[in-house]
């Protein structure tokens, strides 16, 4: 039976905002060094390192937004954690998959108009076999979603080709922060930083280039809750032929 595996890696793909983050050479404050006004005043080279430093050390977050994935819309809105616990949704090409990771195991569940979108002449056999079942992520089609570190690795890749310009700053949820412009030859992303206490990236839009969208980082160290379906609501389609 289909499942949608290259489609997920796509949709994946796009979440690379905020890439080409400088290496850190420049940067040896260390958050929380600085006070609030010096730090809204630093490069925005020195700005970006500090965001992807507590960025990196961070135990779950949430994240919610819109891209594009090769054209189309891609609705994500996913909480997850650094121990593999995570919950969400994703809306892409006309239908919605719930995301859920617990307990080593991971787990998706599409309705029925995502079925009909991307199962091809499958689509009536698998959701005849899956019903409302938890399909068991066997290839990781979208566990990917879930995985905390890969996710934060994956917007703050390192191609040293970026250049980051501070654009001053603006307030995001009623919290104060830095705005800086990253540009690499494929366009540039803004990203919102938080002046106050652990800087935190907030806020990532880019609006030129093949993959515009938004996203926004919420929930920083909070607790996930999700629990593993049980035996009767999981279906494994790789053993159904």
């Amino acid at each position: 039976m289909s499942t949608p595996r290259l489609l997920a890696a796509a949709a994946v793909a796009t979440l690379t905002l905020f890439a080409g983050c400088s290496d850190g050479s420049d940067s040896d404050k260390g958050s929380g060094e600085s006070s609030d006004k010096e730090f809204a005043e630093l490069s925005g080279e020195e700005i970006s390192d500090m965001a992807k430093e507590d960025m990196l050390a961070l135990e779950a977050l949430a994240y919610a937004g819109e891209l594009v994935s090769n054209g189309s819309p891609l609705v994500l809105d996913v909480q997850t954690d650094a121990e593999g616990s995570c919950t969400g949704t994703l809306d892409l090409n006309g239908g919605r998959v719930e995301l859920l990771a617990a307990d080593g195991g991971a787990w998706y569940r599409p309705d029925e108009a995502f079925w009909r979108a991307n199962a091809g002449p499958d689509a009536d056999q698998v959701i005849t076999a899956v019903g409302d079942k938890w399909v068991v992520d066997t290839d990781g089609d979208f566990s990917q979603f879930c995985d905390l570190n890969g996710f934060l690795t994956n917007i703050f890749q390192e191609d040293g080709a970026s250049t980051y310009e501070t654009e001053g700053t603006d307030e995001v949820d009623g919290q104060e922060v830095v705005k800086v412009t990253s540009t690499d030859e494929d366009g540039s992303a803004t990203g919102y930083v938080l002046v106050e206490g652990e800087h935190y990236l907030v806020k990532i839009e880019r609006t030129d280039g093949d993959s515009p969208g938004e996203l926004t980082f919420t929930a920083f160290n909070e607790d996930v809750t999700a629990e593993a379906p049980a035996a009767d609501e999981q279906i494994d389609l790789s053993t159904q032929g």
